[in-house]
């Protein structure tokens, strides 16, 4: 049951993206969502490199301020009419603030983190990764372009790991609503990947799922991230849930081992994961 949803925001183009996909998932549970405006940048004020060149403090202090304002708007116009609905963006709320609230929400909504070009004023990945690994609960990342339809097709990546376990445990209310639901068995279908106690299991739960496997030539992680992608796109996903591995570190992202950052990089559909 979903009913308390956590956005996080850093008043960037995540702003808008995390908001709306909290206001749409909470749409469907009639749940309500506390958003958080939290800025990684100003950790950083004091840094020896902003005081010898008080030009660039300007201008980041700038883009900090108006990154807090874009927040707030995007809260008025996506969020506030929400019954319950709050705001929290002043000067205290730090990254133990938001992992503790976090631990106390049903689910967390986020962007997706910066990379290349866009680093700057996107989600930073810290902050991303202490809401995937440190507060305990499911963490949906938007993407960039949020389809105007709703969730119905869900894909879940399964590979019978303790964290894929828990993704699906933390998607069902999504799988129960799903119109289609497709599990994509990473490496073969023996063992611990058996799908067989997973489609029972769900069956249970009244939802019934397809089963196709992803073999890939290439074991790099990026490539199969690449080919994961490719599936949920070709299967017209909605939703992609999946384990979130390893233990916060850069390289090591979330789930598929290697493969982590590559999906989180390009998933084109909400990203559903769980530690």
């Amino acid at each position: 049951m979903i009913k308390s949803i956590l956005a996080i925001s850093e008043g960037g183009p995540d702003a808008a993206l995390s908001f709306r996909l909290a206001a749409r998932i909470a749409g469907l549970f009639e749940a309500t969502v506390d958003a958080v405006h939290f800025s990684e940048a100003r950790r950083h004020e004091l840094d020896i490199t902003r005081q010898s060149m008080p030009f660039l403090a300007r201008v980041s202090d700038e883009r900090i301020s108006e990154h807090a304002i874009e927040s707030r708007r995007a809260f008025d116009e996506l969020l506030a009419g929400l019954p319950g609905a709050t705001f929290t963006g002043d000067e205290t709320v730090t990254l133990e603030r938001i992992v503790a609230l976090g631990r106390l929400a049903d689910l967390l909504v986020i962007g997706r983190p910066g990379v290349a070009a866009d680093a700057a004023d996107a989600i930073a990945p810290a902050t991303v990764r202490a809401a995937i690994y440190e507060s305990a609960r499911p963490v949906v990342v938007a993407p960039p372009y949020l389809k105007t339809t709703g969730i119905d097709r869900v894909v879940v990546a399964w590979n019978g790991s303790q964290q894929a376990a828990r993704a699906v445990s933390s998607a069902l209310p999504f799988l129960r609503r799903a119109e289609k639901v497709a599990i994509v068995v990473a490496g073969g279908t023996t063992g611990a990947h058996d799908p067989a106690p997973l489609l029972r299991m769900l069956g249970r739960h009244d939802v019934e799922a397809t089963v196709s496997t992803l073999e890939h030539e290439d074991t790099s992680g990026r490539a199969r991230g690449r080919a994961l992608i490719e599936r949920a796109t070709m299967l017209s996903a909605d939703m992609l849930v999946m384990g979130a591995y390893g233990h916060g570190g850069l390289t090591n992202f979330l789930g598929l081992g290697g493969a982590t950052a590559q999906v989180v990089a390009t998933c084109p559909v909400p990203l559903l994961l769980a530690h």
